[in-house]
Order: C-alpha cells, then structure tokens, then sequence
C-alpha cells in the first residue's frame, strides 16, 4: 500500500454523510463536496487532529470510505476545533482568516460535515 501523499480538511454539506453516519445508508467511496476553503496547515496535523478526535469520540463521525473520515459538527465545534488547532484569531495568515470568516457565516442550527481526506 502507497502513503498517501495528500491530506486534506474541509468543511462539506451534510447530505451525503449524515445517513451513512446514522447507518441509513452504506458508505460510498470516495469524499464528500467540498464547500468551504481547506484548512492551512498549522503546528499541529490538522488531518491526524481530526481523525483523532473521530476515534475518539470526541467528534461524531466514523471512517466513511477508504481514505476518508467524515464527523458532524456544529459551527460552534468548528469554532473550537480552529481555536484549539490554531490558537485564537489574533494575526491570523490569510488562508486561516478565510476559513474563520467562513465558518463564521455558517449557519448556527445546522450541521455540517468535517472532512479528513488522503489520496
């Protein structure tokens, strides 16, 4: 098996992971849309974060496909996983304010997917 040479953490829309996560549905190959900007690099993995919080359980989500874990989450959790993995919006580099700005317009009573991808 090859390493994979990309990882990649985004934000999708809820509607294809959501019914395979309650196990309405089976897994489908392959990642969710993307809808917002990718999260930068940082410190910390961000891909090994995510991934690890799913296992967790910190996170509500599980692996949906090969190289693939999606979670649902709240914008609220979305605020905290950039603070957390980040550190708090103080002079933060163009990608990172993209992102925060982003998730910031999302709506507040909605779910979201946060994906972890590797190809």
């Amino acid at each position: 098996m090859s390493t994979a040479r990309y990882r990649d953490v985004y934000i999708a829309g809820p509607d294809l992971v959501a019914p395979v996560l309650r196990g309405v549905i089976a897994p489908l190959e392959g990642a969710p849309y993307r809808i917002s900007p990718f999260f930068p690099p940082s410190a910390r993995d961000v891909f090994h974060e995510v991934v690890d919080r799913i296992r967790r359980g910190a996170l509500t989500g599980r692996q949906t496909a090969g190289a693939c874990w999606c979670a649902l989450v709240s914008p609220g959790e979305l605020h905290a996983l950039l603070d957390d993995v980040y550190g708090t919006a103080q002079d933060d580099p163009p990608l990172l304010l993209a992102l925060r700005r982003f998730v910031a317009a999302l709506p507040g009573e909605c779910q979201f997917s946060l994906v972890a991808a590797s190809f």
